[in-house]
């Protein structure tokens, strides 16, 4: 199967931005409402913990839910509060200095991918990033020369929190370093396991391990994320499926 990736500037949420949620929507609200409309959060709770954990994102959350005609399923899936879980899995790698780079790979479905490459300014920061879930991210970079990366942790563990794409998104249109990154990766909760890679302009870099219902595990010095994180591999055969172990000591020789 081939996958056409469409490369598409467009600096606040517009025409193209809503031909995009045309041609995607009907995918995205049937994976929304897999398991029933009942397990999906309302929209007033899916608008407060948007405004508690993410406030600078909801101006533009409310463009696009303009662009969506108010549509009341499209405005909680927009928020990304408690989506049903979903799994991917990538490996990233940050290249070391003298001139430092973020490298990733996808392991992704090209049916469950956006394939779209968005120039944007939303919030008055220049991001570029590869799309995901309409406003969340899989990876991107802004013009601060913070780049961010994510690949699924291995676990089926689902809990309280926001689906990855949407945190990638905020720190790219909010921060400016790692440490602004942390922060946020810090406070705001996700629904699932993920390991998120950061590095800023100036090279410095980390990988966060985010696991529902638990602090932030973040490491400056580890260079390499699979589909595991290393203190604990809960799903012992999604690993063995994935080859994580094998991907990462693969990616320990470079």
């Amino acid at each position: 199967m081939q996958t056409i990736f469409e490369a598409v500037s467009e600096s606040t949420p517009g025409i193209k931005w809503q031909n995009i949620f045309r041609r995607t929507w009907p995918l995205y609200k049937r994976w929304f409402l897999s398991q029933g409309t009942l397990e999906r959060p309302t929209y007033n709770t899916c608008r407060n913990r948007l405004n508690e954990f993410m406030p600078e994102l909801i101006p533009v959350y409310d463009q696009l839910r303009e662009l969506t005609a108010g549509s009341d399923m499209a405005s909680r899936f927009l928020s990304l509060y408690c989506p049903p879980a979903y799994i991917s899995g990538c490996s990233q790698l940050i290249w070391p200095a003298p001139e430092a780079r973020l490298i990733r790979n996808y392991d992704y479905s090209p049916r469950r991918l956006d394939g779209v490459i968005l120039n944007s300014s939303w919030l008055g920061k220049n991001v570029i990033a590869m799309s995901d879930c309409l406003i969340g991210v899989l990876d991107g970079m802004n013009e601060d020369g913070l780049c961010v990366s994510l690949t699924f942790g291995g676990s089926r563990q689902v809990g309280k929190g926001f689906g990855i794409p949407i945190i990638l998104r905020y720190i790219l249109e909010t921060c400016e370093t790692t440490k602004q990154a942390q922060r946020a990766l810090e406070r705001i909760p996700t629904h699932m396991a993920y390991n998120v890679t950061v590095m800023d302009a100036t090279g410095d870099y980390f990988t966060a391990h985010l696991f529902p219902g638990r602090d932030t595990i973040v490491d400056r010095k580890k260079r390499i994320a699979t589909n595991h994180q290393p203190y604990d591999i809960k799903w012992k055969s999604y690993a063995n499926a994935s080859a994580t172990l094998a991907r990462e000591a693969e990616l320990e020789k470079y």
